[in-house]
């Protein structure tokens, strides 16, 4: 057997790739994201404005129809819904049809659910509403709704009129309604802008922390102090918000003890709406499906209740509450006040969560209802941007609605041109 002879080999040399230094990577890093070319330049765009990757491929002869008829009907729902929230949130009626308004366009543009409808919500004005009644009564004003005679800013007594207030709402040196709507805006904006930070940082994962367990108990326990919040002006009693811990408990005592006051022409009313509205929500929900569209309950009630009102007089025969004069058209936008911010910045944060929790909640699971996707950090993006821009044009914090949401798919709703 011969010997086999290895073959001679050469020197194989090991390339060993030198890692770069902490300044060439950040560099190189700071080069990929700052360059700038047409298809990057389109991909932002699409981001950060969804609207124009959708809207050009809107299909007109099979959406049209159904976001209009869910437009118009959410629309109709909005308009009692936002005067009344405005109750919870310590303001002028006017202020929630701004909110409303305002933040359906901007979501339009920047959010990614097809189905959320954003606006005025519950639970956000009671938040609103107790950081407004707080600060209203550390600056020294009356909370008592009946109150015509305040103490101003500068300490001297203000015996200008709700509506004279309203007009005078820019001047340096305004009322309690005046410093109610500075307080909520300049809230709204501190709220709006840590979700801007929560979207810039990555956040979104957050939302997949907040259990449905939590999110139900916390609605549970606000719709408890929503009602304790409604059962004075359900009697047409005239008490001021209490203020500081056992605020529901202080609330019932003080009904109770003023119950010989109640106004019997608002109990009246009001027991005959509450009847109208659960009458029609079991109609609904006994013959949803043959219903092509929700009944216009809510629509029936306001119109006839309103009529009622105005013809029978009841404010002036029987002192029954009404909403008062409601201005029309806009006024001039306002830059929020930054020196009210320094008192909120920690009042904002459970805003913020919150809102953001509801909006992306809301959006993932329409989507998965109807099989298209969301991008949670784009939903921070686009909630945050609907309280920073509307608080502009004095409205309050904003959020996604369960109720509406509803009403919108359950309507035919296809794409946010219905609002």
């Amino acid at each position: 057997m011969e010997d086999v002879k290895p073959l001679p080999t050469g020197l194989l040399d090991r390339k060993v790739q030198q890692k770069k230094g902490t300044v060439e990577t950040v560099k190189a890093k700071l080069h990929q994201k700052l360059s700038c070319s047409v298809p990057k330049v389109k991909r932002t765009l699409t981001d950060f404005f969804p609207v124009v990757l959708w809207l050009p491929k809107y299909k007109l002869k099979e959406y049209v129809w159904g976001d209009l008829m869910s437009g118009l009907i959410v629309g109709i729902i909005l308009v009692p819904q936002a005067i009344a929230y405005c109750l919870l949130a310590g303001l002028e009626p006017v202020y929630g049809l701004y909110t409303s308004f305002f933040s359906n366009i901007i979501y339009f543009i920047l959010g990614t659910s097809r189905h959320v409808s954003v606006g005025i919500f519950s639970l956000m004005s009671l938040m609103v509403g107790q950081v407004v009644d707080r600060e209203v009564y550390l600056a020294g004003f009356d909370l008592s709704e009946d109150s015509k005679r305040s103490t101003g800013w500068n300490g001297t007594e203000d015996n200008t009129t709700s509506g004279e207030i309203f007009m005078k709402s820019f001047d340096m040196e305004c009322g309690k309604e005046c410093y109610a709507i500075s307080i909520a805006t300049a809230l709204t904006f501190l709220t709006g802008t840590y979700q801007i930070l929560m979207a810039v940082f990555r956040l979104g994962f957050v939302s997949v922390y907040l259990s449905a367990p939590m999110l139900d108990g916390f609605a549970t326990g606000a719709s408890c102090t929503i009602l304790t919040v409604q059962a004075k002006y359900l009697l047409g009693l005239k008490i001021p918000r209490h203020q500081g811990y056992g605020t529901v408990l202080v609330t019932w005592i003080n009904i109770f003890k003023n119950i010989h006051k109640t106004n019997f022409c608002d109990m009246i009313t009001s027991a005959i709406c509450i009847t109208m509205l659960l009458a029609g929500k079991e109609l609904q929900d006994r013959y949803k499906n043959r219903l092509r569209i929700p009944l216009p309950t809510e629509l029936v009630v306001v119109v006839v209740a309103t009529t009622v009102s105005h013809f029978a007089d009841l404010s002036g025969q029987y002192s029954s509450g009404i909403s008062g004069s409601i201005p029309t058209g806009f006024i001039p936008p306002k830059v929020p006040d930054f020196g009210l911010m320094p008192r909120l910045v920690i009042d904002a944060i459970p805003l913020a969560v919150i809102s953001f929790a509801f909006t992306v909640s809301l959006s993932e699971m329409f989507a998965k209802k109807n099989g298209y996707t969301v991008r949670p950090n784009q939903e921070m993006l686009a909630i945050g941007l609907c309280n920073i821009v509307p608080s502009f044009f004095h409205s309050f914090t904003t959020s996604a609605a369960l109720a509406k949401t509803m009403v919108k798919d359950s309507t035919g709703c296809q794409t946010q041109v219905s609002s």
